[in-house]
């Protein structure tokens, strides 16, 4: 599990790689839960894990640069995504949608934006790349 948590937002990200499928556009189940000011919701994105090395390999640039944006959404179905963006003063912006279709016959959706200081940013983003650089290169 990676888990970023500041003073109002918390991401967490669950990934399962099917290594079985890795030869298909979607090999990885990814749990998504936030927390933003109160606000709360998980969802789960259906994604390949070539995605998830290239979104890690941005976060690490931009924690680097403190520059441009990087940005982790689901190819197909209903485009979940979190988005996260540099801005002044070392502060990254995080964005997203969840979705979250047929729970008990309902449909959620979250919409999420917060702010936090780029030392928090660190650690989620080294974790990430120390652990799926291996995919950017298949």
């Amino acid at each position: 599990m990676y888990r970023l948590e500041a003073e109002n937002f918390l991401l967490e990200l669950r990934p399962e790689v099917h290594r079985d499928d890795l030869l298909f556009p979607v090999n990885t189940s990814l749990k998504v839960r936030v927390s933003s000011c109160g606000f709360s919701g998980e969802s789960v994105m259906d994604m390949d894990v070539r995605g998830l090395a290239i979104f890690s390999a941005s976060l690490s640039r931009l924690c680097e640069r403190l520059q441009g944006s990087a940005r982790l959404e689901e190819p197909y179905g209903s485009h979940c995504y979190v988005e996260f963006t540099a801005c002044r003063g070392g502060h990254i912006k995080i964005t997203g949608d969840l979705h979250k279709a047929n729970a008990c016959g309902y449909a959620q959706e979250l919409a999420f934006e917060n702010e936090i200081d780029q030392t928090y940013l660190n650690g989620f983003a080294r974790a990430l790349w120390a652990d799926y650089a291996k995919y950017a290169e298949q």
